[in-house]
């Protein structure tokens, strides 16, 4: 069995490249001089379902969508996050490389946080998304 996590990862990460965005797109965590809107890929989980005739997980990947600047509210955060939601949905065909199948695409949460300070304001977008893929 091989780690699930790795495959959605990569998924993901070409999904939202291909959008065009120019939003910079960072797996764990952003670095110090990241711009003022950025996505990480973050909180990735995976437990197996199944392993009888290939090793089925359900997996989780949340996207943390971040806006930085001297205004106030989510507009920016969301108008990137709907650009994601529109591309990446329950619609979605999901093309894993060899040895992988995806069945199902869910979005499990959207979520809005924010932290307001004398230098930032803060406001960011989280959507957790549920996969169930299968090596195979």
């Amino acid at each position: 069995m091989l780690n699930a996590n790795v495959e959605i990862k990569k998924w993901f990460f070409n999904n939202i490249d291909s959008l065009g965005m120019q939003v910079a797109v960072f797996d764990g965590f952003a670095p110090d001089y990241a711009a003022n809107e950025y996505i990480i890929m973050t909180g990735r989980t995976s437990s197996q379902e199944q392993g009888k005739s290939g090793y089925t997980n359900n997996c989780t990947i949340v996207l943390d969508i971040v806006t930085k600047s001297a205004n106030f509210g989510y507009k920016r955060s969301e108008e990137i996050s709907n650009l994601i939601l529109t591309d990446i949905n329950s619609d979605t065909i999901i093309t894993l490389g060899t040895g992988w199948d995806a069945s199902s695409l869910s979005v499990e949460s959207i979520r809005n946080l924010d932290g307001l300070s004398p230098l930032d304001n803060v406001f960011r977008t989280i959507i957790t998304y549920n996969i169930i893929i299968t090596q195979i």
